[in-house]
């Protein structure tokens, strides 16, 4: 049977009230399934919008959102350092480089807030850190 024949047939079986049923129920169905289909979509992009707005929200305000770096103790001042250590006497700045009259350090800073930074320290911490040579 080929097409023509199909629809001819097809024709004769769905005439006039059956036909008209035929086309409602179909329609009936058809816009039904539509609105399924829009319903599921609205409620998936909704879904996704509320997840991205937990995610941002949980980034943001979460302990783990945050980069932290390692926490150092703060570094005061070498004038502050030694005041609390000595009392309320004061030494100059040569004063202090010629404690360590050995190694290399320098005051980095503003006068008044400078700290003293003994620059062979990465030097003897890769020393140390090193295992000891075979003997």
């Amino acid at each position: 049977m080929n097409r023509r024949e199909q629809d001819q047939l097809l024709n004769e079986l769905l005439t006039g009230a059956e036909a008209a049923d035929f086309r409602q129920a179909s329609l009936d169905r058809s816009l039904a399934a539509l609105r399924r289909r829009r319903q599921i979509r609205e409620r998936s992009q909704l879904g996704a919008l509320l997840l991205a707005l937990g995610l941002l929200a949980a980034t943001a305000f979460a302990p783990w959102g945050r980069a932290s770096a390692p926490r150092r103790p703060a570094r005061r001042p070498v004038t502050e350092q030694l005041a609390s250590i000595s009392g309320p006497t004061r030494i100059t700045d040569d004063q202090l480089l010629a404690l360590f009259p050995n190694r290399p350090v320098a005051l980095i800073g503003r006068p008044g807030h400078q700290e003293l930074v003994f620059l062979d320290e990465t030097r003897q911490a890769t020393k140390e850190a090193s295992p000891a040579p075979p003997q």
